[in-house]
């Protein structure tokens, strides 16, 4: 809405469409795009982009899915889609969420509506292919490219791949994509690992002792990234190690309020989601102590919002600190190491208690 104009993740209506049909063939346009993001009909938004709500009947998601469950798609690769109500403004916006397809084109092998079995109909910009027509060469050349994982230059497809677990064998420590062999995953121990001293969210856990390692993503013999590994509560869980944030103002310092941070959308996350098994109890339980003082962010532009909203309220902050009784293990520590991991851990805390917060006001905004 900020950029005043409909685009190729997103579309504005004012209401719901009143052909089930119309409905369907917006959501196989979205489903068939080269990007491989999250697609969004917003409903409720006047032509002048003005929020106004909805007053017609409004869809179901069950019944959506049940109107999609009964087309014939080719290969049996169909949109994936959900509907959320988000309130703005005071006034509830529908918002129609498209997930990413990676096989595309998505088509169907018989007729519906106004689609012709066979036709791609995709979404170019901020328009959609025609009901009579199909789309052009190059986009559908790039619908197959994308289902063949041919778009994305190797470090994207790399961290693409690994949200689907199945694609990697272990071999001898090390992990390498089974479709491309070339790709790999290698893990190793640096001698610079060895004196690293553990940071302070190592103190959730029930075993406080840390160990480090590196993992190089690599792409036909090259070295595409690095990340530095630690492993929690005696070895039972390993994670990438996050990334500092810092808010405040302090001589000599970054910032004030230290605290670590993963963003969801990025690489540092999805290899954390691939090293991490929520279905190990053990490590499941060694994770939900270390993400109570980390933050997770959807995305940096979520971490600035939030970084802006704490910073115009640093009492909420310094409250919630000074209120935390919780005894962590730092019996190790001596001295003014002891009181920085031991004021981190309440930041981290108090942080996430804020963050949770914030969420939700803004939902209801």
């Amino acid at each position: 809405m900020q950029q005043g104009k409909e685009g190729e993740y997103w579309d504005f209506k004012q209401e719901w469409h009143k052909r089930i049909q119309d409905l369907l063939k917006d959501i196989i346009c979205f489903a068939n795009t080269v990007h491989d993001k999250k697609c969004y009909i917003i409903f409720g938004i006047a032509d002048n982009l003005k929020i106004v709500g909805m007053t017609e009947p409004r869809k179901k998601q069950a019944d959506i899915i049940d109107a999609l469950s009964n087309l014939h798609f080719a290969g049996d690769v169909s949109p994936k889609i959900s509907v959320e109500t988000v309130m703005i403004s005071g006034v509830e916006l529908d918002v129609l969420i498209i997930d990413n397809v990676e096989r595309t084109p998505v088509y169907l092998n018989r007729d519906y509506g106004n689609m012709k079995r066979g036709c791609i109909y995709a979404r170019v910009q901020d328009r959609n292919t025609s009901n009579n027509g199909n789309a052009d060469m190059e986009i559908i050349e790039n619908l197959w490219r994308k289902r063949m994982g041919l778009i994305k230059p190797p470090y994207e497809y790399i961290i693409d791949r690994l949200k689907n677990r199945e694609e990697w064998s272990d071999y001898d420590g090390d992990f390498y994509n089974v479709y491309k062999p070339e790709y790999r995953i290698h893990s190793y121990q640096d001698d610079e690992q060895d004196t690293l001293v553990a940071e302070f969210y190592a103190y959730t856990q029930i075993n406080t002792s840390v160990s480090y390692s590196c993992i190089d993503i690599i792409a036909n013999n090259t070295v595409l990234d690095t990340y530095q590994i630690v492993h929690l509560d005696g070895g039972r869980l390993h994670v990438p190690v996050p990334e500092w944030g810092f808010i405040g103002k302090k001589e000599g310092y970054n910032g004030r309020y230290s605290y670590k941070f993963y963003l969801s959308d990025s690489p540092r996350y999805e290899l954390l989601k691939f090293m991490y098994s929520h279905e190990k109890q053990e490590q499941k339980i060694a994770y939900d102590y270390f993400m109570r003082v980390v933050l997770l962010f959807e995305s940096e532009a979520e971490k600035n919002e939030f970084k802006k909203y704490i910073s115009s309220n640093l009492n909420q902050l310094k409250s919630l600190i000074s209120m935390d009784t919780k005894v962590y293990d730092t019996s190790d520590l001596r001295g003014t190491e002891k009181r920085v991991v031991q004021e981190r851990l309440k930041i981290g805390a108090a942080l996430n208690k804020i963050l949770l917060q914030w969420r939700k006001l803004n939902k209801t905004l």
